[in-house]
């Protein structure tokens, strides 16, 4: 029973806990040891967990995780060279859209664009952003994640959006007045 439902949240979470660890840390060796850890958590942990709040404990420990191994780089490492860039082609895409080669040509140009506007957030609120648009998770998730209020949370994803919004316009000025 154990083993079947673990297979069973590993198989639904694995991306979400991959991807997440991946925006934060920007580091695909980096996020696949932090996603092999939540994993082994959940396994040592499995009878103990809420099932309604499964994946929100899930990307609590993922963030966590991420933080801890931040930390440790910092303290190890100072000015560590040659942090691996995100790149369009290096983000986990959905296998399954299919569309034709014009569209995902300016989907990828646009997901580059929101990528490099999205590094130049500050690491609290790309986080929180990244949690509730990419990830699809609720304020109220979240704040439990993070441990902050939800009130706090909608002002930060709010003044990330407008950041986002004047990194957009100065980058990218001829789209705005469209």
């Amino acid at each position: 029973m154990k083993k079947n439902l673990f297979q069973k949240l590993l198989h639904e979470n694995k991306d979400r806990i991959f991807s997440y660890a991946f925006y934060v840390l920007r580091n695909r060796e980096d996020a696949e040891d932090v996603t092999q850890e939540v994993f082994i958590k959940l396994w040592r942990h499995l009878e103990k967990i809420d099932m309604d709040r499964c994946t929100g404990w899930l990307m609590k420990v993922t963030h966590n995780q991420c933080i801890s191994l931040t930390r440790k780089r910092k303290r190890s490492l100072r000015n560590r060279e040659g942090l691996d860039k995100m790149t369009i082609e290096t983000i986990p895409a959905k296998a399954d859209v299919e569309t034709d080669p014009g569209i995902a040509l300016n989907q990828k140009e646009t997901q580059e664009v929101m990528l490099s506007a999205l590094e130049r957030l500050p690491v609290k609120t790309r986080s929180m952003m990244i949690l509730h648009y990419y990830h699809g998770l609720k304020y109220q998730m979240i704040g439990e994640m993070l441990n902050t209020k939800v009130n706090t949370i909608k002002v930060e994803i709010h003044r990330g959006k407008k950041l986002l919004k004047d990194i957009l316009a100065r980058e990218f000025p001829e789209r705005a007045k469209g």
